[in-house]
């Protein structure tokens, strides 16, 4: 039914329009697609079942689910991992159906399907080229390098073990080596211009995020890992780390407690802010801070962050069954809304 009614608000809002602009005597009119002002939240989806979604909520906090399936009536597939926009279409990451799967951002309309292995981001690094990270069995631990102009997989680029997250800043990417479903400590440095790995920076166990600030720094947020014995007793801890890193190599580490293994490095849209979830809560800290935080921002644990215009938002998945939620908090950490969206909801993608 929500549906339904948006579609007749914008059939309501081209009527008045034409009312208007033949008045007037205007030829020329512009009318907004149904999914311009707005956040995405691309929902997983029980593993094994192909019940991955999209949601979309709009500047007043109005919540659609499901908004691919019911638009283009065939599901995304098996675990939506993340999405991109580029230029005019999104790309949504549809991870264990091996796909891509293309549709126009602003009435995802079906544009096209990419097939790749085993795919975890996609990430716009020039005008005419995207990067793919892909990890998994059988499939290598590989960069694919994507023409946008005809969406096809045009060469790959050796990494790591298992890269993942994915950012870009001053003509390199920068690739977190999460080690897929082993352990890896490193960071991938990839010429653009070349597509050649240039460095490859040592960090600490499981890089899992990774974002760029104000000055194109790069800051990357390291999980940590417990190592177990045959009967799970607990052989080793390794701690969480915050590296940043300058002209390609690592200038300041900042060390979090054994076992508060961090995760969900996000930035604000200044790009002097970042948060992270730790130890159950979220944080947040100031790029020129000297020392990590202590006081936790918001008290609670999310299964993924987002921020944007000045809010920060979280998704919770609750018994990772049923449907999960996503919450919005301002920058000082106060609840706004909550909005009940797909199964397992993970990640954010602002237009």
């Amino acid at each position: 039914m929500k549906k339904n009614l948006r579609k007749i608000g914008m059939f309501a809002l081209a009527i008045t329009i034409l009312s208007s602009c033949k008045k007037d005597n205007i030829d020329d009119i512009s009318i907004p697609g149904n999914y311009e002002d707005g956040y995405f939240i691309t929902n997983e989806g029980n593993f094994g079942t192909g019940n991955g979604s999209i949601s979309f909520v709009d500047e007043y906090g109005t919540v659609e689910n499901d908004v691919f399936a019911s638009i283009n009536s065939f599901p995304l597939g098996d675990v939506v991992q993340s999405m991109t926009i580029i230029n005019d279409n999104a790309y949504i990451v549809v991870n264990n159906s091996n796909k891509i799967e293309i549709t126009s951002v602003d009435s995802m309309n079906y544009v096209g399907t990419i097939d790749v292995g085993f795919p975890r981001y996609i990430k716009q690094v020039t005008n005419d080229k995207a990067y793919i990270t892909t990890w998994g069995t059988g499939y290598g631990n590989e960069v694919k390098v994507l023409d946008l102009n005809t969406n096809t997989i045009v060469n790959t680029i050796p990494c790591g073990l298992g890269p993942d997250a994915i950012e870009v800043s001053n003509g390199f990417a920068y690739v977190c080596n999460i080690g897929g479903y082993d352990v890896d400590n490193t960071i991938s440095i990839i010429d653009i211009s070349s597509d050649m790995v240039i460095s490859t920076l040592e960090l600490s166990d499981k890089p899992n995020s990774v974002k760029v600030d104000i000055d194109g720094n790069v800051w990357v947020l390291t999980k940590g890992t417990t190592e177990y014995a045959a009967d799970w007793s607990v052989v080793a801890v390794s701690p969480g780390n915050l590296f940043k890193i300058t002209n390609n190599e690592i200038v300041e580490i900042f060390t979090f407690p054994l076992g508060n293994f961090p995760k969900n490095l996000v930035i604000n849209n200044l790009g002097d802010v970042l948060y992270y979830s730790c130890a159950g809560s979220v944080f947040s800290f100031n790029v020129a801070d000297a020392t990590l935080p202590t006081t936790a921002l918001i008290n609670r644990g999310f299964n993924g962050l987002g921020a944007h215009d000045g809010y920060i938002v979280g998704t919770d998945a609750v018994d990772f069954t049923q449907s999960g939620w996503s919450y919005k908090y301002t920058a000082d950490g106060t609840i706004i809304d909550s909005i009940q969206v797909g199964i397992i909801p993970g990640g954010y993608c602002f237009n």
